[in-house]
């Protein structure tokens, strides 16, 4: 079972990590992300030491109550956990719990890239390696964000679409670059099996799987109505933007995440 770990040497203190429905939480900000996540790929540079990123959600949540790899990635082998969506901090209020941070990648991941590459005055740029999507998919969102936000730190693409050979050239390609931030982006709970695999053999101070942000500011998918996710309601901006995909992620899934809060209240397994 996952414990609660507040400070890890060289890094930024967490908050204590708690439990909803049995899985890793820590509560931090979007500041405090940042911040672990940048000390850790510094620190790991110095001390090569890996750390690994995770994010829980209603749909995450759901996978991993079926799905012994996904919980095994999320509470033995993530360092920080972070809340990805507004079901999560339902279902912590339901256990009892304050209601973390509510964080979505697809906010903030031009900000994100922003700060690797200026990590800290006088501090050369983080090296970034992306390994998400279609080919093409990556590419596009980089330029993207590049021509709204200004010039990015150096960052290396690669598509998500891995077969044994594709892995193999791709850890060695990793290993010979060696970047201090890999982003994932396959989709759950693809990209964290694959994570929880290969973490052994990725060459890269820190892992953090994304899930499908850079298909966004690559158009292949719409985010849907701004003044739902201006309110927070991330899942509910998706599901008016592909109702098809997912209205069974949503409409049977969060009933479905939050029944099985209040059982954990009901036996006392909060923390």
């Amino acid at each position: 079972m996952s414990q609660p770990s507040t400070t890890q040497p060289g890094l930024p203190p967490l908050p204590p990590r708690c439990l909803v429905t049995g899985l890793a939480l820590d509560p931090v900000d979007r500041q405090g992300l940042f911040d672990y996540v940048v000390a850790a790929a510094l620190a790991g540079r110095a001390e090569g030491r890996k750390r690994t990123v995770g994010y829980l959600n209603v749909h995450v949540a759901n996978l991993a109550a079926r799905d012994e790899l996904l919980r095994r990635y999320l509470n033995d082998l993530c360092d920080l956990v972070y809340c990805d969506g507004k079901g999560i901090g339902w279902g912590a209020r339901v256990q009892g719990l304050p209601e973390p941070p509510r964080m979505t990648a697809a906010d903030w991941l031009p900000e994100l890239l922003q700060r690797l590459a200026r990590p800290a005055a006088g501090v050369p740029p983080l090296r970034t390696f992306v390994v998400a999507g279609k080919p093409g998919v990556v590419e596009r969102a980089v330029e993207q964000i590049t021509a709204s936000h200004g010039p990015l730190g150096p960052v290396s693409v690669h598509h998500g679409y891995l077969d044994q050979a594709v892995t193999e050239s791709l850890l060695c390609q990793i290993a010979e670059e060696r970047p201090d931030v890999v982003l994932i982006g396959m989709g759950s709970p693809l990209q964290e099996r694959w994570t929880l695999t290969h973490r052994d053999r990725i060459e890269a101070p820190v892992v953090w799987p994304l899930g499908a942000t850079f298909d966004y500011f690559a158009g292949e998918q719409a985010r849907g109505p701004e003044w739902l996710r201006r309110i927070g309601h991330e899942w509910a901006a998706r599901l008016v933007a592909d109702p098809g995909r997912l209205w069974r992620r949503y409409v049977l899934g969060n009933p479905q995440f939050l029944a099985r809060a209040a059982a954990t209240r009901l036996r006392g397994g909060n923390r």
